[in-house]
């Protein structure tokens, strides 16, 4: 018969490490003339972050901007719910003559979009 037995775990003290309580962060800059707004993303969008950026883009657009930059320059990861999430806002501001414009979109992120095709649907700056 199988029994579960306590194993020790050795403890690993990595102090240049700091746990976020969501991967992602979101900043936002305003441009000047209040159409626009710049989102600078860093860490991952995944399931337990994408109402992050989602929130954030609905700010944004309650606050009057038509144009959405995502800055991705520190971002690591993207998964499908991230991809869906930026349709879903590419649909929306498209729809009233807006766009969502991707900023510094390479590396993993990229590759997702490729591989969708989304590369295509959405409005990418380098």
């Amino acid at each position: 018969m199988w029994q579960d037995a306590a194993v020790p775990v050795p403890s690993i003290s990595r102090p240049d490490v700091v746990m976020q309580p969501f991967p992602l962060t979101v900043t936002r800059q305003d441009d000047d003339d209040t159409s626009s707004a710049t989102l600078s993303l860093v860490g991952e969008i995944d399931l337990s972050s994408a109402h992050l950026l989602v929130d954030s883009i609905d700010e944004a657009i309650a606050d009057g901007a038509t144009t959405v930059v995502l800055d991705f320059a520190g971002v690591t990861f993207i998964n499908s719910t991230g991809l869906g999430a930026m349709v879903a806002a590419t649909k929306r501001l498209r729809a009233e003559d807006g766009d969502l414009v991707l900023r510094q979109f390479r590396g993993i992120p990229a590759s997702a979009l490729a591989t969708t095709g989304l590369d295509r649907f959405f409005t990418i700056e380098s």
